[in-house]
């Protein structure tokens, strides 16, 4: 997206996190085995890219609404195990690669032919065990055998594999390129440890960020977010291959559909792939969930976060002239993990101008942010470039209690919510920045109306027609909430044979079901407008604890049962 190029450096603090990409996060077992060491003289290495080169280009392209590039993409298209040395151990083989790029902030790893048998685990750490990723397992195996890590800091990566003698199976590894990271990551720690050694007190941070996000930015819990609690933990960090050459940062949103299923549905902007020419590129998109602080305040540390590898393309389109509105569906290759504790955001498709509304979102890469917008949406009324009011709304940006909220590269294809936390619109570009002044804070987004119309296969696949639909927790109980005065009780509680439930306004069709503790269905039934009861058949339930639960018009109220 359009944005002014920054460039700066931190130094302040990092303890130890811990991460997690669908992987065991055990420590590298050569960290617990004696006289271990790596041999430098295999290291693999790379040639450093030309950054400053990078930097003039993007600097040219800030005004070509792309992503925001961080990483040049190094080719390298060799075998882990041609280069690995093998240390045997008594029961196992140990296979560990150093791999270093001169001058690199962080680097990470692509596959185009990744393998894992069952009971061996594959490590990434850095020099200094600041950051280190897995164990990762057969887990991790994709049906097109493509796969990609999450980076570690600074210019030196160990890869580290681990196979049992018992395993008989050959495992496959070639790395086809390496990310080198130029901006937009810190290891807090080491420069920790340089100053340490300088004997240099610690460095304030120049900016209210972890990485290079514009001072006047506002953490996501600060207190402007308090009305967005929930939809907060659908915003998510997506680190793009947009190129063979090139990896960038943009942010999407986890949304809901209207089977309510969990089904991981990922809303961007297409702006974020336009430049993808392989298809494959898509099995090595990162996602990263709670990239956030936990609080208002600035920490000299990376906050924890958890990330999933891979999706599918399902929809997308920035033709603007022919009524696109920079729309991108993805769905993940995996189901998000419970742990994860994810959230469904809802949306509606209301074709008007909201007030109170947010927009949620990861600049330049950084940790989640939120801007909070002046009065009301507005139709353009004109065209601005590629937009115009049949596709795009406006928002002007407002100063609050800790910041002034704006949008950056790497913002793009994050969702603007209103005062109900239902998406109304995704990030296409614009001009705000903290050092613009006040009357152009100004930002585009996408109508989801319009969006809607290329999407609702996918969001709403029984043909609803909902004007509004709620968003989802990962499981189902007390946070679920009727809305626009629905009601339903249920008896008897508990219950053996059957279960009667009556209904209360209920002013249109609605969908009846019945969900176990873990939030799946196993009773779901389409009752009409105007019902006022109807029993359910359970004898042939498990004794236990289940939810039954009515969506009407997009709201939803739940009540407990309990089979006996």
């Amino acid at each position: 997206m359009k944005r002014k190029l920054l460039i700066g450096v931190t130094l302040s603090l990092l303890s130890i996190t811990t991460f997690a990409q669908i992987s065991t996060k055990q420590q590298p077992r050569s960290f617990k085995i004696d006289n271990v060491r790596i041999n430098s003289a295999n290291a693999m290495v790379l040639s450093s890219p030309d950054v400053n080169s990078l930097l003039i280009k993007e600097e040219k392209e800030a005004n070509l609404f792309k992503p925001r590039a961080c990483a040049a993409l190094i080719p390298v298209n060799e075998s882990f195990f041609d280069r690995a040395e093998k240390i045997s151990l008594a029961d196992a083989d140990l296979y560990i690669l150093k791999i270093k790029s001169e001058g690199a902030l962080a680097l990470n790893l692509y596959s185009d032919d990744f393998y894992i048998p069952e009971n061996c685990e594959l490590y990434l750490w850095n020099t200094d065990r600041s950051k280190c990723l897995g164990a990762f397992t057969k887990d991790n195996n994709s049906p097109d055998g493509r796969f990609a890590t999450d980076y570690v800091y600074n210019d030196e990566m160990i890869i580290e594999y681990y196979q049992p003698k018992s395993v008989k199976e050959s495992a496959k590894l070639n790395i086809e390129k390496i990310g080198y990271f130029y901006r937009d990551v810190i290891n807090f720690e080491q420069e920790s440890l340089l100053r340490e050694e300088d004997n240099e007190s610690e460095i304030n941070l120049p900016y209210k960020g972890y990485q290079d996000a514009g001072s006047c930015n506002v953490n996501v819990n600060c207190s402007e977010g308090d009305n967005f609690r929930d939809v907060q933990r659908s915003v998510v960090r997506m680190l793009i291959p947009v190129s063979y050459y090139e990896s960038a940062w943009c942010s999407g949103t986890l949304i809901n559909n209207t089977d309510n299923d969990r089904k991981p549905y990922i809303l961007s902007a297409a702006h974020c792939i336009e430049d993808i020419t392989n298809s494959y590129y898509y099995s090595q998109i990162l996602f990263y969930f709670n990239y956030e602080y936990s609080g208002c305040s600035n920490v000299s540390k990376e906050p924890s976060y958890s990330t999933l590898t891979g999706c599918t393309k399902l929809a997308h389109g920035n033709k603007f002239g022919e009524g696109d509105s920079d729309y991108l569906l993805l769905q993940l290759t995996d189901n998000i993990p419970q742990s994860f504790n994810a959230y469904w955001a809802g949306w509606t498709v209301r074709d008007e101008l909201f007030s109170g509304c947010v927009g949620i979102h990861h600049p330049t890469g950084d940790v989640k942010k939120i801007s909070t917008v002046d009065g009301k949406t507005r139709d353009m009324g004109y065209s601005e470039g590629y937009w115009d009011y049949d596709t795009h709304i406006m928002v002007k940006w407002k100063k609050t209690t800790n910041g002034y909220g704006i949008t950056e590269g790497g913002s793009s294809g994050s969702a603007l919510f209103n005062s109900k936390g239902q998406i109304i619109g995704t990030l296409s570009g614009g001009e705000s920045s903290c050092y613009a002044s006040n009357s152009y804070k100004v930002d585009w987004y996408g109508r989801f109306d319009v969006s809607f119309t290329k999407l609702k296969q996918w969001l709403d696949p029984k043909g609803y027609n909902y004007t509004d639909f709620g968003g989802r927790e990962y499981t189902v109980g007390i946070d679920d909430v009727a809305k626009e005065n629905i009601e339903i009780s249920v008896y008897p509680v508990p219950a053996t044979d059957k279960v009667s439930v009556t209904f209360d306004n209920l002013t249109d069709k609605a969908v009846l079901s019945v969900l176990d503790k873990l939030g799946r269905s196993v009773y779901s039934l389409e009752i009409p407008q105007g019902t006022s009861q109807m029993d359910i058949d359970i004898k042939g339930f498990a004794k236990g604890t289940y939810f039954v639960r009515l969506y009407s018009k997009g709201n939803s109220v739940v009540k407990k049962i309990i089979v006996q």
